[in-house]
């Protein structure tokens, strides 16, 4: 195989993973996140409630943007012009 590029790539990742398995923190996060997608699996009816309740805040937030964009077009022209200049440099 001439190309080792691949290969190296998926050596380093398992490799990487398990340096990173080391840590507890990182071991209990993985742990915690495993059994979450299994409790998920479990229950498709819970995973259906949580992204309604993401879907429920994201709706809030967005109607209170607009709500402050009806209400303040100078706060949202500053925030424009803030927003242009800090993608400018």
């Amino acid at each position: 195989m001439n190309n080792k590029l691949i290969p190296g790539m998926l050596i380093g990742a398992a490799v990487g993973a398990a340096v990173a398995m080391l840590d507890r923190n990182t071991r209990f996060s993985v742990k915690n996140q495993v059994s979450n997608v299994n409790e998920l699996r479990k229950n498709p009816s819970n995973a259906k409630d949580k992204v309604a309740g993401i879907k429920d805040e994201i709706m809030y937030w967005k109607d209170q943007i607009e709500e402050i964009r009806r209400n303040n077009p100078e706060l949202e022209k500053a925030i424009l012009d803030t927003k242009d200049m800090l993608t400018k440099k």
